[in-house]
């Protein structure tokens, strides 16, 4: 009995490098089988044998692609693409830069992530039709944090084992969780701004509290060091 080598992904790329004269190693993360490493061979041809263009893997663009054999660093081909005719700029390139940073860093190869995928595609679509939206991205970011099981629970004062008081203040501590806070100070968050995201609610104040909290727990995942991309925002200061 033979076992197919071919397999059919939908998905998006997250990052390519070249390899070699004419080709592409790109991290592309699919519904299918998570993140893959693929390598589209000629595809930086001037005369593209292949029928496959570089604009056929632009970042955040839905592709479907067909993966051929197996390993580390199997063959693809572009099967379909939805083209969009919208490219990221500015501010939103450079976030875009950010998540799929964090998606690679973060993220093991082969590992099946259907939630985090939807929440990708998601934000994704938002961007593109609205343009850069704080509570989408933090949205994101809670979703991909929980999926490596690293969720965090804004209503839980994991120091005292109950309930986030509303008038107190709290410190956040990677692995975790909330703890009260002895004086507020610029890494403390007020209660009732934490009860509010536990019931799903992000204000603006709570869109901030997440964004600290995000930084501190990657922070932690990646053991200290830096993201590339978020050099890029704080030079940006956007």
């Amino acid at each position: 009995m033979t076992t197919s080598n071919t397999q059919n992904l939908t998905g998006f790329v997250l990052h390519q490098r070249k390899y070699r004269d004419t080709s592409l190693i790109v991290e592309f993360f699919s519904r299918e089988a998570g993140r893959v490493s693929l390598l589209f061979k000629g595809v930086r041809r001037p005369v593209k044998k292949s029928g496959v263009s570089l604009s056929d893997l632009r970042l955040f663009q839905r592709l479907s692609v067909q993966k051929i054999g197996r390993g580390e660093l199997p063959l693809a081909k572009v099967i379909d693409s939805a083209f969009t005719p919208k490219v990221l700029e500015g501010y939103e390139a450079i976030i875009g830069l950010y998540v799929n940073e964090l998606m690679v860093r973060l993220t093991g190869r082969f590992e099946v992530m259907t939630e985090l995928f939807d929440a990708y595609e998601r934000w994704v679509a938002e961007v593109l039709d609205q343009g850069f939206l704080q509570a989408g991205l933090r949205e994101f970011e809670l979703t991909l944090l929980s999926e490596l099981g690293y969720g965090i629970d804004f209503g839980f004062d994991a120091a005292n084992g109950g309930e986030i008081a509303p008038d107190q203040w709290y410190h956040y501590f990677p692995g975790s969780g909330f703890a009260p806070a002895v004086d507020a100070d610029v890494l403390s968050f007020k209660g009732d701004e934490l009860l509010r995201l536990a019931m799903g609610t992000m204000t603006v104040a709570g869109a901030q509290i997440v964004k600290q909290v995000v930084r501190q727990a990657t922070h932690e995942l990646l053991e200290g060091k830096p993201l590339r991309s978020r050099d890029l925002l704080e030079k940006a200061r956007l």
